[in-house]
C-alpha cells in the first residue's frame, strides 16, 4: 500500500542520502544547488502555505519523496506543481512511479486543484514515460525541460 506521510525534520538524513544518489542528484541539483540545499528547500515546506512535502511509503517503508506547491503566474489559479523521486534505487523501473503519481494527482484534483504541472528534464526519458502513464501530457519543451500537465476530466 502506498501512503504519503507528511515530511518531518527527522527525515532530513534519508532525504540527503536519496538526493545524493546518482539516480536522483543530476535531476534535483540543478543551477548549482547541492543535495544539502535541496533538503533544506524540502524541509522549508513543512507547515508552509505555499506547498506540502511528503515521504512516500510502500507498506510502511520509506521509498521516496513527493511535494506539491503553488505554480507561478503563468498558470491558472489553483494550479499546483509536483516534484517526486523514488529514492530506493532498487525500486526504480518497477512501475511504481506512475502508480505513485496517479494516486497523488487524483487526490490533489479531487481536492480542487485546477491543473497539475510537472517539469522533468528533457533528458529524463524514464520520468517522462512514467508521467505519461500517470495521465500527464506534454504541452511544451524549453530550456532542457519538458513541461507536462494533467487537468481534471470533465464528465458529460
Amino acid at each position: 500500500m502506498i501512503v504519503f506521510r507528511p515530511l518531518k525534520d527527522s527525515d532530513a538524513g534519508i532525504l540527503l542520502i536519496w538526493m545524493s544518489s546518482p539516480h536522483v542528484q543530476p535531476f534535483w541539483t540543478e543551477d548549482g544547488s547541492t543535495p544539502e540545499d535541496e533538503v533544506e528547500t524540502a524541509l522549508d515546506l513543512i507547515g508552509s502555505d505555499d506547498g506540502a512535502a511528503f515521504i512516500i511509503e510502500l507498506n510502511r517503508r520509506p521509498i521516496g519523496y513527493i511535494q506539491h506547491y503553488a505554480c507561478g503566474p503563468d498558470q491558472p489559479e489553483g494550479a499546483l506543481g509536483i516534484d517526486l523521486f523514488i529514492g530506493d534505487v532498487s525500486l526504480t523501473g518497477e512501475g511504481l512511479g506512475p502508480q505513485i503519481l496517479r494516486q497523488f494527482s487524483d487526490d490533489l484534483l479531487a481536492r480542487g486543484a485546477t491543473r497539475l504541472v510537472i517539469d522533468p528534464a528533457s533528458s529524463n526519458d524514464r520520468a517522462i514515460s512514467a508521467f505519461r502513464k500517470a495521465g500527464f501530457e506534454i504541452y511544451e519543451t524549453r530550456d532542457g525541460v519538458t513541461l507536462m500537465s494533467r487537468s481534471p476530466r470533465l464528465s458529460a
